[in-house]
């Protein structure tokens, strides 16, 4: 027969509290999509580089809506 040891303090038992306590700091501040303030919205069928921003990071300038458009695909 094996025997197999283990520290029950470091293996989920009693130890020392964790140094990266859960707490909820809430819900990160994410704009509105940059299509909803741009003049082309109703007949755009392309993306500018404001909605392809917003897309990769969630952020966009407004002075980049409407600029550098590209096709969908």
């Amino acid at each position: 027969m094996i025997s197999v040891g283990y520290d029950s303090e470091s293996y989920m038992g009693i130890g020392e509290p964790s140094e990266h306590p859960e707490v909820f700091l809430g819900f990160p501040d994410i704009p509105d999509e940059p299509c909803l303030k741009c003049e082309l919205r109703t007949s755009c069928e392309k993306s500018c580089k404001a909605f392809r921003n917003y897309v990769a990071s969630g952020k966009f300038k407004d002075e980049d809506i409407g600029r550098i458009l590209k096709d969908l695909a």
